[in-house]
């Protein structure tokens, strides 16, 4: 396939027919790859990423997103195909986990960048097409820019009213109570999704190797201590067990009728420990293997509730020898678990008072304490790094384990002018990168 002019007048009909900057960077980075096929794009400008193929957003803080950038900062000023060798050691170490091996940086105006890889090498006429193609997107996308309505504001004249202003009578009063009211001390509040977790549950895992053969209990439910709950797959065990068990049987059976011989027969009498010792060896290997049976089964160590993440994928599945398969909390040992967004990560001092409004409940927040505050973030599956919280309840349990909501955590006293432009300064850091 090839990008000729034709199919480059049709994206440049639908870049200039589309409704904002969004939907423009869509057709560049998207549609384009239906007249030249490559497996990812992205749009990079004065540091930082204004789109990327196949996602409307990609998280600027992930490893993703910063080895993205700083290989968009590395061939900024460098047009051409490229292979992960003729990059430095940090940026090609990751290069396989991120992108396929060829990849085309086109530098473009006003310190854009566009990236593509693909699987298959670069050949001249594509790369020729490409750069044509992304120099007229970038036409229509200065029209575009040109014909949108903007406030015009002249910086010098405004930097002479400030000057000249003076605060006189009332002006400085207003002036003096804003200044007060910005340096009010209020409480700084963070706001994340959380639930009611268990605090220690016992993980049940798989003492053999084998397949899950079926699942006797359904999630939460609540189960004595001993009640079995889940059995694994047996057969070759089992198969094994009723063997010696024959073996013992013959063993014993000859032990027997070298005992009866020994009475009147040296030789037999010589035979006899010899007859003994194989029967004690078939006797331990039946024990054993009566217990490697015994361990595909699944038994509640105390009472509690089951915790299972997709019952309905168990029965079948292969498990290894010690792999996690059930979990059993007690229901009176819970606490407070939340994932505070990065964006949101504020110093939150042990003992913090938490809140977990559920959505069940909205009018009567679940009390507790700050206890963990994880130093690290861990990605999560709704997309995003987060950090783990969890606060032990100030009283007893009274709420049902998995039951969900919004925590509220209340940090430090801060001015109210930090409260308030704490967020718009951060998205101006994060877009600035100042």
């Amino acid at each position: 396939m090839s990008l000729d002019s034709q199919a480059a007048l049709q994206l440049l009909a639908e870049t200039r027919a589309a409704d904002g900057a969004a939907a423009r960077r869509f057709t560049l980075l998207n549609r384009t790859r239906e007249q030249l096929p490559y497996h990812a794009a992205a749009l990079w400008q004065d540091g930082a990423l204004l789109g990327h193929s196949g996602a409307s957003q990609v998280d600027a803080l992930g490893p993703y997103g910063q080895w993205l950038q700083r290989l968009a900062r590395e061939r900024a000023r460098t047009p051409g195909a490229f292979e992960a060798a003729e990059l430095p050691a940090a940026l090609a170490g990751a290069w396989d986990e991120w992108w396929p091996p060829y990849a085309l940086s086109l530098p473009g105006a006003q310190g854009r960048v566009l990236l593509l890889a693909r699987e298959l090498p670069w050949s001249r006429a594509e790369i020729d097409a490409l750069a044509d193609w992304f120099e007229l997107w970038q036409l229509a996308e200065a029209a575009a820019d040109a014909q949108a309505p903007r406030r015009a504001i002249d910086l010098g004249l405004l930097r002479q009213r400030l000057r000249q202003w003076r605060p006189r009578g009332r002006n400085a009063l207003a002036l003096a109570a804003v200044a007060l009211l910005l340096a009010l001390p209020v409480r700084l509040t963070v706001r994340a999704p959380g639930e009611i977790v268990p605090r220690e549950p016992t993980v049940l895992r798989a003492s053999v190797d084998g397949m899950a053969r079926r699942l006797l209990v359904e999630p939460n439910q609540v189960v004595q201590a001993g009640q079995l709950l889940a059995e694994l797959d047996d057969a070759a065990a089992a198969s094994r067990l009723q063997v010696a068990r024959q073996a013992l049987a013959t063993a014993e059976a000859e032990w027997r009728q070298t005992t009866q011989q020994a009475l009147g027969d040296a030789r037999a009498k010589a035979q006899l420990a010899v007859t003994q010792g194989r029967v004690e060896e078939k006797r331990t290997e039946v024990a054993y293997l009566g217990e490697q049976v015994r361990r595909t089964e699944l038994r509640a160590p105390h009472d509690g509730v089951v915790l299972v993440d997709d019952p309905g994928s168990f029965a079948g599945r292969t498990v290894a020898a010690g792999e996690p398969l059930l979990r059993l909390a007690k229901p009176e040992d819970q606490e407070v678990e939340a994932w505070l967004p990065v964006a949101d990560a504020v110093e939150l001092p042990e003992g913090s008072p938490v809140s977990l409004f559920l959505s069940s409940r909205p009018a009567s927040p679940v009390r507790a304490q700050l206890r963990l505050y994880a130093y690290e973030a861990s990605p999560r599956p709704e997309g995003g790094l987060a950090y783990r919280l969890r606060g032990k309840l100030d009283g007893a349990a009274t709420e049902r384990l998995g039951a969900r909501g919004t925590v509220h955590v209340d940090g430090a006293r801060v001015p109210l002018a930090y409260w308030v432009l704490r967020r718009p300064l951060a998205a101006l850091r994060e877009a600035t990168g100042w």
